[in-house]
């Protein structure tokens, strides 16, 4: 039998951990309602572009972002998390990474404990790079974006890939891939990002100066394109880490609340069962004694 006072123990830390709990769910929370009033999507973006790029009409020029190179190894940048409770997400992203990799490719991991899963299953050498943190920023999102087209341009890699988590609710979150590079799609035929329906009037081509020239304007187009496309999956991650630590955070607490009802029901058990004992001892004890006094008075 637990004695009384293990069982006390036992509460009071149950009670402490249920706190502590709360408080990860509420600051989790807080984190998750914040970056989601931030998040716009690439659809605006890409809206803007497209816009844009009907004036330029420079999809008919040729440009090292547009060229496909299906012979060169590609670069895989794995997004994971270093957080707590999210090791089953993190598992699901480097399972899908794995899945894409070939012995040639380049891969780079942002996150140590996903660099840890990947170890378990990649005999290769890969690169570690820090994990997205808290604060979410279109520096960073430059600075990654900046060393894939590095190394795309390098004429080493021929695609580039992100392997991530995407948010689709707060308790779905699942491992995608983005392609980056090479991006041909972007500057589609004006002819097919077009459709008029019928009775619409066809608005009239613009003419449009391209200055210093169209590779110049390929190359921004392209560089600002991957820079809203990173900080969206920057995002989305972050998104997806919040929602699955709630959602494991909620499971965690239903577990221990339903431990600290088993413990606690064995407290008043325990409780019962001695008090029965004492009221049984007192019982006897005055029991004995009244014999003691009822004989006592007979013999004499």
């Amino acid at each position: 039998m637990i004695p009384l006072s293990q069982i006390r123990a036992n509460l009071r830390f149950a009670d402490d951990l249920l706190e502590m709990m709360e408080v990860l769910k509420a600051a989790t929370a807080r984190q998750f309602r914040i970056l989601q009033a931030k998040r716009r999507g690439f659809e605006p973006f890409r809206n803007r572009l497209d816009e844009f790029m009907q004036v330029l009409g420079v999809g008919r020029f040729r440009h090292p972002f547009l060229l496909s190179r299906a012979q060169l190894p590609k670069a895989i940048l794995v997004i994971t998390s270093d957080e707590g409770f999210l090791g089953g997400l993190n598992a699901n992203v480097v399972g899908l990474a794995y899945e894409q990799a070939t012995v040639t490719d380049e891969i780079i991991v942002m996150g140590e404990r996903g660099a840890r899963h990947l170890s378990e299953m990649y005999s290769g050498a890969f690169t570690v790079l820090p994990a997205v943190g808290d604060d979410v920023s279109y520096s960073r999102a430059t600075a990654v974006r900046d060393l894939l087209i590095g190394k795309y341009l390098s004429g080493r890699i021929g695609k580039v890939l992100v392997v991530h988590a995407r948010f689709l609710s707060l308790t779905i979150q699942e491992p995608f891939v983005t392609k980056l590079l090479p991006c041909p799609e972007l500057f589609r035929p004006l002819e097919q990002r077009q459709r008029f329906q019928p009775g619409q009037t066809q608005k009239k081509e613009e003419a449009a100066v391209v200055e210093p020239g169209p590779a110049q304007a390929v190359d921004f187009l392209v560089r600002a394109t991957l820079t809203q496309q990173m900080y969206d999956i920057f995002v989305d991650s972050k998104l997806s880490e919040y929602s699955a630590r709630i959602v494991h955070l909620e499971g965690s607490y239903q577990e221990i609340t339903e431990m600290n009802r088993h413990v606690l029901f064995n407290y008043f058990k325990h409780m019962h069962q001695k008090s029965d004992k004492d009221i049984r001892e007192i019982f006897a004890s005055r029991l004995k004694g009244a014999r003691r006094g009822f004989e006592e008075e007979v013999q004499a």
